[in-house]
């Protein structure tokens, strides 16, 4: 099985800053896919988005290198930002029978390990906001959002459950592969 750890954003445009602590999504969600990673090293592999050529070609070419890889799902992590009373989490998907039934996994296996309020399953199209990442790809595609950074309680969940956010993304791709 080939699960593919997309990290959001690229090392120049990093994505939302947590409110808590300032770290960004690329920084934070780095070391989430390296948790994740060190679980399950022959399973899974780590992707970088490369700040060149603008947002369009950026994603394309990490998905181009997912696809060369042979993936059998990808997720593309991330955390919501917006007001500081926004909460909870939620799955970005394509809404093709892949990405739907993966996202299915992420969102219930992420709110067994965390409490969150359930935001649910958002689809996107490839011209929505975070859809380009859902449908370049070959594999099945989803957008994890399993918290929103802007809201200081949510940080301090998400730090508190971190390595059984790490658990459950994986578990959740594994049985999706199954």
């Amino acid at each position: 099985m080939k699960i593919a750890l997309v990290v959001g954003h690229n090392e120049r445009a990093q994505g939302a800053r947590r409110a808590t602590d300032r770290r960004s999504e690329f920084d934070w969600n780095g070391d989430l896919a390296e948790m994740i990673h060190e679980l399950a090293p022959d399973d899974t592999r780590i992707f970088w988005r490369t700040p060149q050529g603008g947002y369009t070609q950026e994603v394309r070419r990490v998905y181009a290198a997912v696809d060369a890889w042979g993936a059998d799902c990808s997720l593309e992590l991330h955390f919501n930002a917006a007001s500081p009373a926004a909460t909870g989490c939620e799955t970005l998907s394509s809404g093709t029978r892949g990405s739907l039934a993966l996202a299915r996994l992420v969102q219930e296996f992420t709110l067994a390990a965390m409490p969150m309020r359930d935001r649910g399953i958002k689809i996107r199209s490839q011209l929505e906001r975070g859809g380009l990442s859902l449908w370049a790809g070959r594999a099945p595609a989803i957008m994890t959002e399993p918290y929103f950074g802007s809201n200081r309680g949510d940080c301090a969940i998400a730090d508190d459950y971190k390595s059984m956010l790490a658990e459950a993304t994986l578990e959740a791709a594994v049985e999706f592969c199954r």
